[in-house]
């Protein structure tokens, strides 16, 4: 009668026993249902977030490739614009060092996202502006080219009328040159007899001097004024004949002369002028040149014969 009580009341706690187990059980599998499904959410959510980290690098990858590629394309940037290629550079490091954490939060990889956008947008202006820039760089080569153009017609014009006057020029200078006119040459010495009396001759050994005698044409369009007037006598031999070293600029050259005279030309045609040229132990046998110069040209010549 005892034992029967006692066996009930031990199957009662045995039963509550189990029951407590099963629902034990029961929670820890819930448990572990629950993490899995947590654990292949944060899974997912790890898978996507470095699919989405890989894009962002691609798109910071591409956006230096532009950068890049502008850089290469336009290497004499201004100062201003150097600056800005600078900054992006640095902005690109920036967001490179934080793509480069293996374990980016949420809030990170936002950030990164953010910037590269932002970085875009600035790369997207920056080429804007370069485009600008070269565009009005351009428009200025144009302009010059114009400008250059001009200004190299104006100066072929300019030259043109330059040659125009030095023409002009040259032909008003020679239209004002002077010709001596009716120039001749003769020996003559001194006859001491009954008075002293000029006595021309054509012996080379009873010469004393050499006379030559000139004038000047008319010349409307010359300058008046004081004219010297060069005597250059040349020996048979082709030697200058002169007492003294005296020189002239003739066509650009220093000539030696024999003897100078002023005179006073009034644009009319002169009386004959007498110079006299003397040479040193005498005269030789053999044909004279006589050549007269003014103002660096010459303006005539004549012959003279001793025998």
């Amino acid at each position: 009668m005892d034992t029967q009580p006692k066996d009930k009341k031990s199957r009662v706690y045995l039963l509550i026993l189990i029951g407590i187990l099963l629902a034990l059980n029961i929670g820890i599998l819930a448990k572990m249902m629950s993490g899995k499904k947590e654990n292949e959410e944060l899974t997912a959510q790890n898978v996507a977030l470095s699919n989405d980290k890989k894009a962002l690098e691609a798109d910071l990858a591409q956006s230096e490739a532009d950068l890049n590629a502008m850089r290469a394309e336009n290497d004499s940037l201004s100062s201003e614009l150097q600056a800005k290629d600078q900054d992006l550079e640095a902005k690109i490091k920036q967001i490179k060092s934080l793509l480069s954490n293996n374990k980016l939060t949420t809030k990170q990889f936002n950030q990164a996202k953010a910037d590269i956008q932002a970085l875009k947008d600035e790369i997207t202006a920056y080429k804007n502006q370069i485009a600008e820039l070269t565009q009005r760089n351009s428009e200025l080569m144009s302009e010059n080219a114009g400008l250059s153009q001009s200004l190299s017609s104006e100066q072929t014009r300019s030259a043109e009328k330059d040659k125009v006057i030095a023409n002009k020029d040259k032909v008003i200078a020679i239209a004002k040159r002077l010709h001596a006119n009716s120039i001749s040459a003769v020996g003559v010495r001194e006859r001491k007899m009954f008075g002293k009396k000029e006595v021309a001759t054509d012996k080379a050994a009873k010469t004393e001097e050499v006379k030559v005698v000139f004038s000047i044409d008319k010349n409307a369009v010359s300058d008046a004024g004081d004219k010297d007037i060069f005597v250059k006598l040349i020996a048979p031999d082709g030697s200058p004949v002169t007492t003294k070293v005296q020189t002239t600029k003739v066509d650009g050259t220093e000539t030696l002369y024999t003897q100078k005279l002023t005179i006073d030309y009034q644009n009319e045609k002169t009386a004959p002028y007498s110079v006299y040229c003397t040479k040193q132990n005498g005269f030789q046998k053999g044909e004279y040149t006589i050549e007269l110069f003014t103002e660096g040209y010459k303006i005539g010549s004549a012959k003279l014969l001793l025998k």
